[in-house]
């Protein structure tokens, strides 16, 4: 995909804003840390891997936060031991 996009002065700094349909090639929204990579006159923007730690650090710790869903209050269906 190569697109065009124009580049805006934002008080002290250069902003350039993401088309739409780039960020939802790249999976990233606004808050999303992006890795920038410049060789000779090109940017690449790749978006940041995240370590084990980080992700657990932002996960729900504590199970009255976890998403819960109806699949998680049904009983045994067979000869299960609980």
């Amino acid at each position: 995909m190569s697109l065009a996009a124009t580049l805006r002065r934002t008080g002290g700094s250069i902003t350039l804003s993401i088309p739409k349909a780039v960020a939802q090639a790249l999976a990233v929204d606004a808050g999303s840390v992006v890795e920038l990579e410049v060789t000779g006159r090109s940017l690449s923007v790749t978006p940041a891997r995240r370590s084990l730690a980080e992700r657990l650090t932002a996960s729900p710790t504590s199970p009255s936060r976890w998403v819960r869903d109806a699949s998680l209050e049904d009983g045994p269906v067979g000869r299960e031991l609980l």
